[in-house]
């Protein structure tokens, strides 16, 4: 990030800085997000970091964490819980600490401009979680795994990154779904104790899927929450992402951004509005999240769509 001071640290010190507790004698590796970025995101909280070279002794997490480098080549040996692993982290690697985990020892070798991303998994940042926190919190423990190869889990981890990178572009409604799915996933392939979690089989019902739906015609503009539309179903958020993808066959998110495409479709078709004005009525964060929606979606920017038109 070009013109960036990375001699001070820029993570906010608000509730959505992390929580991790470690010696204060050792380097801090530099911030790569600013406040602003961090304030954007809506869910689990998140850093983003140079990578460097540091050795340093104890350091304790309250929550359960994933760590995964995003850029360059590093080597680390950590040291936790008697048990200490040495590894090259790949692209499909990713660290879980454990909640209320403690890192005795950690030595990292780091190449220039390697980046790491965190997420603490605290529940306190999902809001009204409901079901989905008790079945991590009080029926089902994440396993430690600090050399975990899992393509989904990374997967997951990149796309969380890169909309925190830039700025959450695609709304609060993205960005809690990412994250619960995140959890969710978590608790499925690497939690251990209490009954599995089964997957949720049933479908809305008309009256709840018509609620929804006019929720979302109604405030297309807006920037709708997960919170939101479940509550317009009266479910809770975890119950009401597996119910709307049986009933729909995709994630509210990719409805909403469907919706959002056709009405920006409609008006790029029958008015002479500025583009960024469509952008603005259709619920998008700026032209050039539609843009870049559209050109996706149809394979047409608005431009494009608007001189395709017929005449």
């Amino acid at each position: 990030m070009s013109g960036q001071d990375l001699s001070q640290p820029i993570l906010p010190t608000s509730l959505r800085a992390m929580s991790f507790t470690t010696d204060p004698a050792v380097p801090r590796e530099p911030s790569l997000l600013r406040e602003p970025q961090l304030a954007a995101w809506a869910g689990f909280r998140v850093g983003m970091s140079q990578a460097i070279s540091v050795e340093m002794g104890k350091h304790h997490g309250e929550h359960a964490a994933l760590a995964m480098i995003l850029k360059g080549r590093t080597r680390g040996q950590i040291r936790s819980r008697g048990e200490e692993c040495d590894f090259s982290p790949g692209p499909n690697s990713v660290g879980l600490f454990a909640p209320k985990f403690d890192v005795s020892w950690t030595r990292w070798q780091c190449e220039p401009g390697a980046e790491r991303f965190v997420v603490e998994l605290d529940f306190a940042d999902l809001h009204q979680a409901g079901d989905l926190e008790q079945m991590l919190t009080s029926r089902r423990t994440l396993r430690q795994n600090l050399t975990l190869s899992d393509h989904q889990l990374a997967s997951l981890m990149r796309l969380i990154a890169n909309e925190v990178r830039e700025g959450s572009p695609h709304g609060a409604l993205y960005a809690t779904s990412l994250s619960i799915s995140l959890a969710a996933y978590l608790c499925a392939q690497h939690a251990s104790g209490g009954r599995t979690p089964t997957r949720e089989r049933g479908v809305l019902t008309a009256i709840q899927k018509r609620q929804v739906l006019e929720l979302v015609q109604r405030r297309l503009h807006e920037n709708l929450s997960l919170d939101e539309l479940a509550a317009a179903a009266g479910a809770s958020r975890f119950h009401f992402l597996r119910l709307f993808k049986n009933s729909l066959g995709m994630t509210p998110y990719q409805f909403v951004m469907d919706q959002r495409i056709a009405a920006a479709r409609q008006l790029l078709e029958k008015t002479s509005r500025p583009l960024v004005d469509i952008a603005a009525a259709t619920g998008f964060s700026s032209q050039s999240h539609m843009s870049t929606a559209m050109k996706r979606h149809t394979g047409l920017s608005p431009g494009h769509w608007r001189r395709s038109r017929p005449k």
